[in-house]
């Protein structure tokens, strides 16, 4: 992990330019990102290293995991457990990408194409760096649903129609979900929900598929 803390920050420039290429494209001509703090620059390039050296340390940690309890696995539960990592990581890295190329820059364009004459846009470098990383790493969660709910109708954890009969109530948790990563801003919640929903619709044609009748 300190070690690819070091890496990360060494690359930090270029990182951070990545991170910040979405609002860059939909900020009207000559607007940047604007710090109060004094510290924040310096704060930002850290918190944006310390992350990406979390995301790039993640395979390490789960194969040391994965060394630490296979001794006491089954064949059958060790196949099972190396299909759920590598499914699990694929999703979350698709999710995060999803974030990042698809959610950010349409949030971006529609919150920021309200300045004119009148308003200027003059988003703060902290706000920008919660709000997209929050975005990456929220879609990367939920784009696991789909994968936990099929595995729970597939074993029985739960019956297979069970998600279909709650979808009301998840709907209600996936828009609390999108209000908590875009507290203020009702367009940007329902833009973050529409997915959502995609998501846990896909969920539900897969535990329909691949789980067992209750």
């Amino acid at each position: 992990m300190a070690a690819a803390f070091v890496l990360c920050y060494a690359l930090s420039d270029f990182l951070v330019s990545m991170l910040f290429y979405p609002v860059h494209q939909a900020l009207p001509p000559g607007s940047s990102l604007v710090f109060t703090a004094l510290t924040e620059g310096f704060m930002t390039y850290l918190k944006v290293a310390f992350w990406s050296a979390v995301i790039l340390s993640a395979p390490m940690i789960l194969y040391q995991a994965w060394r630490f309890v296979a001794p006491g696995l089954y064949d059958k539960e060790k196949r099972f457990t190396k299909s759920f990592m590598f499914w699990g990581i694929c999703l979350f890295i698709s999710g995060g990408l999803f974030g990042y190329w698809v959610i950010m820059p349409v949030a971006f364009s529609i919150t920021l194409g309200f300045a004119n004459q009148g308003l200027e846009a003059m988003p703060r470098l902290q706000n920008y760096l919660i709000f997209s990383l929050k975005a990456i790493f929220t879609f990367g969660l939920v784009f696991e649903i789909p994968f936990l709910m099929a595995l729970a109708a597939r074993y029985g954890i739960v019956p297979r129609e069970y998600f279909s009969r709650h979808r009301k109530a998840s709907y209600i948790a996936l828009y609390v979900l999108a209000a908590l990563l875009v507290p203020t801003e009702v367009f940007s919640q329902i833009l973050i929900l529409l997915p959502l929903i995609g998501v846990y619709e896909a969920g539900i044609r897969l535990a329909m598929w691949f789980g067992t009748q209750a």
